[in-house]
């Protein structure tokens, strides 16, 4: 694909709204195994690459002074019933 026909602006949006709606479903977006679609995105088009892991950790910033401590859900889970 032409990378001149590639709309890195509306890909650089969507990805933080998609990111946003993770926050919203109570998704630790700071965990290191959550890759979020603007970590996807920083590492395929270095364009936006510093767009992306900016608008992140203003994310990751703004999930952690409006969610109390997040705990993981799979602390309860008996593991041996798997």
């Amino acid at each position: 694909m032409n990378p001149s026909l590639i709309n890195l602006e509306a890909i650089f949006n969507l990805t933080v709204k998609e990111t946003e709606e993770l926050v919203k479903l109570g998704i630790d977006i700071s965990d290191p195994s959550v890759v979020t679609s603007l970590k996807w995105y920083a590492n395929k088009y270095l364009e936006i690459a510093e767009r992306c892991n900016n608008a992140l950790m203003e994310l990751i910033d703004k999930q952690a002074a409006t969610t109390p401590k997040l705990v993981a859900a799979y602390c309860d889970v008996d593991m041996d019933s798997f």
